[in-house]
């Protein structure tokens, strides 16, 4: 399923019991933090959750988003060579957000004034953050922990693509009655599986 998604190079992936992992070091984090975000949510019964995040809430998703952004631009683009650690810590920060922006993005309504917050507060955010890195830099110190790594990035590779056919679904069918998560986390399944066995 890692091939559905990532270009999987040896040079830039974790090994564990001498196998590459599924996915690359950057692709890793990404999707552990996805895991772990929408475990939160799920967990503090948030998946309904749609308020718009607050200032300092919207400063600190996007400080999340740039390391991804400018150590991957700049390793394409031959300005330097990223490190494991750089990959895998700054797609930890940036996966740990996405989730809370397809919730606002699938569960916004404007004509709603008392809509429930995706983060009560900015200390919840920079703790998700947290936890997502702590895990990522977890995996690149010791090898042992890596076949958890496997299992909750493939988990959080199936939860985010799920959460895009949510988002999907939701603006498409606009039926309240319809098991949208369950839907959409079986097609992600599904499509993943069918594609990384097909590259």
């Amino acid at each position: 399923m890692g091939s559905a998604v990532c270009h999987q190079m040896a040079e830039r992936s974790l090994l564990f019991d001498g196998m590459q992992m599924p996915l690359c070091a950057r692709c890793t984090g990404i999707y552990i933090g996805a895991f772990f975000a929408f475990c939160f949510f799920f967990l503090k019964k948030r998946m309904g959750a749609g308020r718009s995040f607050s200032l300092p809430q919207a400063i600190l998703t996007g400080l999340a988003i740039l390391p991804v952004g400018i150590d991957g631009v700049g390793s394409y683009l031959g300005f330097w060579e990223s490190s494991q650690l750089m990959r895998m810590l700054s797609g930890s920060l940036a996966g740990s957000i996405v989730p809370g922006f397809l919730l606002m993005a699938g569960n916004y309504d404007p004509k709603q004034e008392k809509e429930e917050a995706i983060y009560e507060s900015g200390g919840e955010l920079i703790l998700l953050m947290l936890v997502s890195v702590c895990f990522g830099f977890l995996l690149l110190l010791v090898e042992f922990f890596r076949g958890a790594g496997i299992v909750v990035s493939v988990l959080g590779e199936v939860l985010i693509w799920g959460g895009f056919v949510w988002l999907i679904l939701k603006n498409i069918l606009k039926n309240r009655n319809i098991p949208y998560w369950k839907v959409s986390i079986a097609i992600s399944f599904v499509v993943l599986f069918v594609i990384g066995g097909a590259v």
